[in-house]
């Protein structure tokens, strides 16, 4: 009978050995799955972030020529405007 119950024992104690060792295998595939989840999300991420950098830099050097061409606008309507004083003051002794 003794050696009835430690031939029944021994199965069951090899499969509880078994089911952790299942177990950890499923885990770490698991974590090695989601590990390789979240460095592709990095990746993304940083592509991303470059993509984003790169429209930012375009933003500003377009941001910059807009100054630039309002300030040749501003100067042009000065010149413009101070020829047509000049023009005006000239015209009316023209006719005289």
């Amino acid at each position: 009978m003794l050696l009835a119950g430690v031939l029944l024992a021994a199965p069951l104690s090899a499969q509880a050995w078994q089911q952790p060792a299942a177990n950890a295998a499923r885990v770490a595939r698991a974590v090695h799955k989601n590990a390789a989840a979240v460095d592709q999300q990095r990746a993304k991420v940083q592509d991303l972030q470059h993509d984003v950098a790169a429209q930012e830099a375009g933003s500003r050097a377009a941001a910059q020529r807009l100054e630039q061409q309002d300030a040749e606008i501003a100067e042009l309507q000065r010149q413009l405007q101070a020829a047509q004083q000049a023009g005006a003051g000239a015209a009316p002794g023209k006719g005289h």
